[in-house]
């Protein structure tokens, strides 16, 4: 399975709302059609505060070098997952599903997402691979979620292999424990090129400035976890309370920055891991 993440910032013409209705209406509607998708969510930063939803005494005290700009550079991100790279590479090709006179037709506007690029972002989204361990898989009841990201760097004299391994390992067998947990999974960037060949050769993200943002971004973090639970108060409550002070112990040893954000979760199609069937719909 290939799972590709997506972090863009909204077009300054665009409140934040503007822009989630933007992104979860109309070109949701098209990201949906990809040619062979095999899952797609769209997370957009939440209105409210994770401050707010935690509580800023331990927001505080789990936080830890949180950089300054980092709410400055996104608005939101999708999840996009393929079984190949091969055909994550083609899937912005017309797809055969638009219902016509002589039964379905090719539609051009799939392979243009929308063509809204211009008008929903502020530049080219930071498109890159990540290998994700799942935790704990995620089971959603037919209702909003509250959905906490953490974004998780690795000490400088820490291998990268080290930093997963203590991650998906000690760490995360303790996490999925916290009661109310509904899903968790741990997410690593590659060096997997999924820009080149999906985005326009002319495209502000292959330009020095576009390469020198996502740089930045992605130079704040090295992986970061996906956490579901029915309601912010049961993460809260765990993190609060000592059967669960390991973690906070392993968190200085783990992380040299850790930080958090809430984000509002879209299932545009619900990720299937299982083979595709010889015709498959979404």
């Amino acid at each position: 399975m290939l799972k590709v993440f997506g972090f863009v910032k909204r077009n300054p013409r665009l409140t934040h709302d503007d822009y989630r209705a933007g992104h979860v209406g109309y070109h949701n509607s098209f990201g949906r059609r990809l040619n062979n998708i095999r899952g797609y969510l769209l997370n957009v930063a939440s209105n409210t505060p994770v401050t707010a939803s935690l509580g800023t005494d331990l927001v505080m005290r789990l936080t830890r070098n949180e950089p300054e700009d980092f709410d400055t550079q996104w608005d939101g991100w999708g999840q996009l997952m393929f079984d190949t790279l091969e055909d994550y590479l083609a899937a912005r090709t017309p797809a055969r599903d638009y219902p016509g006179l002589n039964g379905l037709q090719m539609d051009p506007m799939v392979g243009k997402v929308g063509d809204d690029f211009n008008e929903l972002y502020a530049g080219s989204p930071f498109q890159f691979h990540v290998d994700e361990t799942i935790s704990q898989p995620v089971v959603r009841p037919e209702r909003k979620l509250f959905k906490l990201v953490q974004f998780g760097q690795r000490p400088a004299d820490m291998p990268l292999a080290l930093f997963r391994a203590y991650w998906t390992g000690r760490y995360a067998q303790l996490a999925r424990t916290l009661p109310g947990l509904r899903g968790l999974v741990i997410n690593f960037r590659t060096p997997l090129d999924v820009m080149t060949h999906f985005f326009a050769p002319d495209s502000e993200g292959f330009t020095p400035d576009g390469v020198k943002r996502r740089e930045h971004f992605y130079a704040q973090w090295d992986g970061m976890a996906e956490y579901w639970f029915d309601c912010a108060g049961d993460f809260a409550h765990a993190r609060n309370s000592s059967a669960f002070a390991l973690l906070d112990e392993l968190e200085k040893t783990l992380f040299d920055r850790v930080f958090y954000r809430e984000v509002d979760e879209t299932v545009a199609v619900l990720p299937k891991r299982d083979p595709a069937p010889e015709f498959y719909h979404r």
